[in-house]
């Protein structure tokens, strides 16, 4: 859907947010191409669900968290590998913010300028 959504308007995103714990995910697309998929649900092997290189934003986070900002799953160590995925597991909000606008951030006083599309899917 994301790709065929950034095929006619330029970019499209979709986020996966459990503000319970259950974790995070979100798709970047761009021209009809998936630039970056991450998925981080505290169950085992979510990289298999995240390809495409780490957005900025990514590499930032990690950088604060006083992580390698270029990773590779197979080389991390145990415990660094823990700290990203518990800080990821609550992050979609916050790429959300980074790309444009977190629909945690949308309200009655939020000003809009263009058009946006905003979608809830089954």
């Amino acid at each position: 859907m994301c790709t065929r959504l950034s095929a006619r308007y330029g970019k499209a995103q979709a986020y996966c947010y459990g503000a319970q714990g259950d974790g995070s995910a979100w798709l970047v697309a761009e021209r009809g191409t998936v630039l970056r998929r991450y998925c981080e649900t505290g169950e085992g092997e979510d990289e298999l669900l995240t390809p495409g290189e780490p957005l900025p934003f990514e590499r930032a986070r990690r950088a604060e968290l006083g992580l390698n900002p270029e990773w590779d799953w197979a080389q991390e160590s145990d415990e660094d590998e823990e700290d990203w995925r518990t800080a990821a597991c609550d992050l979609a909000p916050e790429p959300a913010r980074a790309l444009g606008v977190s629909p945690l951030d949308i309200g009655p006083d939020t000003r809009a300028r263009g058009t946006g599309v905003v979608a809830l899917t089954p």
